[in-house]
């Protein structure tokens, strides 16, 4: 069987939490619902996973392995009582490299007052600085969670966190031209959006599964805000021309971010495909006792997990 990237999905980021109670309540708050969980007692952490479902989402109630922006959390068993364990969000040096999640929302005011109301910490709100059109929130473990508007259209009178969207991941790339080859030709996503900020000395490149998702909204301020699983590449100007390693992957100590996750029409064609194109791998299908998952390294050593989409299995 051939792969088809057009039906690949971007399905999840993974990030490490202390206190997974915390962390479930926070995201719920925002309107996502747990749609899956699994537990290695053995190993000692469980994953569970969450995404906007139901009639006023995109997706509906999907699969979880079938769907485009889900958050994974990881917990290691035993965080939650350690007064020493805590997570880095990605944004403190020297350890950036994971930026944010990004959540869209109908009325940005209303639901940035409500989750200032229930005690959530603000990163940046949406009197400060000189961008008043975004704001970001602290999930629980310090991770930054961006609020933008989900559309040019109508305000809504009051909000509704079940019409949000799950819409990028940030990332931090030392070469954007280096990130972008990777993502389209490796990865098989489309770059839609471009904003360049030359005065700041950097960009934005947002990449996405087009196919998963509805027509881009021409006119619009941002055109894919209704989107979900859009990946934000975020390139400082210089950076590329720098020795070596530039950007934390999450995943040496400390340790924060985890992974992107792509959901695939066919694993063993979609990883034969990746063979064929000299990837670097961090874990083939036949490594290890978990032959069901493999991972990649992207150009800036961030990894990215495969899995079947199970509602394409043959």
């Amino acid at each position: 069987m051939a792969t088809d990237t057009s039906k690949y999905k971007f399905n999840h980021t993974m990030i490490r939490v202390k206190d997974p109670k915390r962390s479930i309540e926070f995201y719920k708050f925002l309107g996502l619902s747990q749609i899956h969980e699994f537990h290695v007692p053995e190993a000692k952490f469980s994953n569970y996973f969450l995404a906007y479902t139901g009639p006023a989402s995109l997706q509906g109630d999907r699969h979880f392995s079938d769907r485009n922006g889900v958050i994974e959390l990881t917990h290691n068993h035993g965080t939650e009582n350690d007064p020493e364990y805590s997570v880095v969000n990605g944004n403190t040096e020297p350890y950036r490299g994971f930026g944010h999640l990004a959540v869209s929302v109908d009325n940005i005011e209303l639901a940035c007052q409500r989750l200032e109301d229930a005690g959530y910490i603000f990163q940046k709100k949406l009197t400060d600085g000189r961008m008043r059109h975004i704001a970001f929130v602290k999930d629980p473990d310090g991770y930054w969670v961006e609020i933008i508007k989900l559309a040019d259209q109508a305000i809504s009178a009051t909000t509704d966190p079940k019409s949000y969207r799950l819409n990028h991941t940030m990332i931090r790339v030392k070469s954007a031209e280096a990130s972008i080859k990777f993502y389209e030709e490796v990865m098989g996503m489309k770059l839609v959006r471009t904003v360049e900020n030359p005065d700041a000395k950097f960009n934005l490149y947002f990449l996405a599964y087009p196919a998963a998702n509805p027509s881009i909204k021409e006119g619009a301020a941002n055109p894919i805000a209704g989107w979900e699983g859009v990946l934000e590449l975020t390139w400082n100007y210089g950076t590329e021309k720098l020795e070596g390693k530039v950007y934390h992957d999450g995943n040496a100590e400390p340790q924060g971010f985890g992974h992107i996750c792509m959901s695939v029409d066919s694993l063993d064609a979609a990883c034969a495909r990746f063979e064929s194109l000299n990837v670097n791998w961090r874990k083939r299908l036949t490594d290890g006792r978990m032959k069901n998952i493999a991972f990649i390294l992207d150009p800036d050593g961030y990894w990215v997990e495969i899995i079947q989409n199970e509602a394409l299995a043959q």
